[in-house]
């Protein structure tokens, strides 16, 4: 199965009806393991930090690369924060994460 594959399977079943912390949680896990397997770089050892300093190491689209970015930051400030978001936003997120995969390596 290719990794394109499994990160939309996971997404498909990723649920916005629990907790905030760990929809962000899955979301930033899903997204990295995506990156990680198609690029063979060890994004889920790195922090969105490293991410965004080396992005000259994915060859990824400029606007996808900041929506990751943006998406990784947001994830990180729910998941250390405690910071809720809404159902509507968590639905959102999950939208911008299939855009994500669907035009990241292309």
């Amino acid at each position: 199965i290719s990794p394109h594959e499994i990160a939309k399977n996971r997404l498909l079943h990723l649920d916005t009806n629990g907790f905030s912390k760990d929809f962000y949680s899955e979301l930033s896990h899903i997204t990295r393991q995506f990156v990680e397997k198609s690029c063979y770089i060890r994004t889920l050892e790195m922090t969105t930090e490293e991410i965004s300093q080396n992005k000259n190491i994915l060859d990824m689209n400029d606007d996808i690369f900041s929506e990751w970015v943006s998406l990784l930051k947001k994830a990180d400030l729910i998941k250390f924060a405690k910071k809720s978001t809404p159902i509507t936003e968590m639905e959102d997120d999950k939208r911008v994460a299939f855009k994500i995969i669907n035009k990241a390596l292309n």
